[in-house]
């Protein structure tokens, strides 16, 4: 078991809770929380007991942000330190990482500014408490929007409402990230995570394999600049998912009426041998 300095995490069922733990802090990301943050992800997603992850934070905020140390160390020096090195390399906030993650569901119990609000936009879906406080205040301190944010919140909430949260740093509270589509829902403090952790049990239900093909071909679409090629890839991708073990374990599913058994590797290897086979 990993001895975890600045998170905690928990297995529930087929869904891990990652907990950011430097509440005295406000759950500030200082390198050692980016990477077991990171760490954390890895080693779900390369646990086959593992589905989907909710992310939330201890304390009153989600994250605040990063840890100032950092950002005073390179003003002064004039230069990155090698912590500040070491943390872009384990940094959990890179799209091709998160793309070719399990689903993440992030559940923003507080403050979620700076890295707290802008890293979390590459989750696959934001639920928050009635308490969560969000701000893109980058403007406000001299600033501009990091990981790739100003790309990203558009597409979320609108270009409009994007540029107003980007220009003015303002402070918005849950009801307001919810009309703005910045969260899917709110709830009350002691709802949240286990909500969070009802919608990751619902995702991780489905197959693995197929969850990280829907995920790929999301951010594949979003990116595209070609309609014709996003429908040759939509297209390629039905059919060779209509030719898998999955596919076929749902049809045996709905025709023999009963759960389907995508996690059972028993069950899951003796139909992959019948349909190598041509026998199911």
């Amino acid at each position: 078991m990993t001895d975890w300095k600045t998170i905690e995490v928990e297995q529930h069922e087929r869904v891990l809770l990652v907990r950011l733990n430097r509440p005295d802090s406000l759950n500030a990301f200082n390198p050692t929380m980016y990477s077991e943050f990171r760490q954390a992800i890895e080693d779900a997603n390369d646990d086959p007991s593992i589905g989907a992850i909710v992310s939330t934070g201890n304390g009153r905020a989600y994250s605040a942000g990063a840890d100032i140390g950092g950002f005073n160390a390179t003003f002064e020096q004039g230069k990155s330190s090698s912590s500040g090195e070491h943390e872009e390399r384990r940094t959990p906030f890179d799209p091709t990482f998160i793309m070719e993650s399990k689903p993440i569901i992030g559940a923003i119990n507080g403050v979620s500014v700076g890295i707290g609000l802008t890293g979390p936009l590459l989750f696959d879906t934001l639920l928050a408490s009635t308490t969560a406080r969000f701000s893109m205040r980058f403007a406000a301190i001299g600033l501009t929007p990091e990981v790739g944010s100003a790309w990203m919140l558009p597409r979320i909430i609108g270009l409009h409402r994007a540029r107003e949260m980007m220009l003015t740093g303002r402070i918005y509270n849950a009801q307001e990230a919810l009309e703005l589509g910045l969260v899917r829902k709110i709830y009350e403090p002691e709802e949240l995570v286990p909500e969070a952790i009802k919608l990751a049990q619902e995702i991780a239900a489905n197959p693995i394999d197929t969850l990280a093909s829907i995920k790929r071909m999301i951010w594949d679409d979003l990116a595209s600049t070609d309609v014709a090629s996003v429908w040759r890839r939509s297209d390629d991708k039905f059919s060779e998912a209509r030719k898998t073990v999955q596919h076929r374990e749902a049809l045996l599913a709905m025709k023999e009426k009963r759960d389907s058994r995508f996690h059972d590797d028993s069950h899951m290897s003796d139909l992959a041998g019948r349909v190598a086979s041509g026998t199911s």
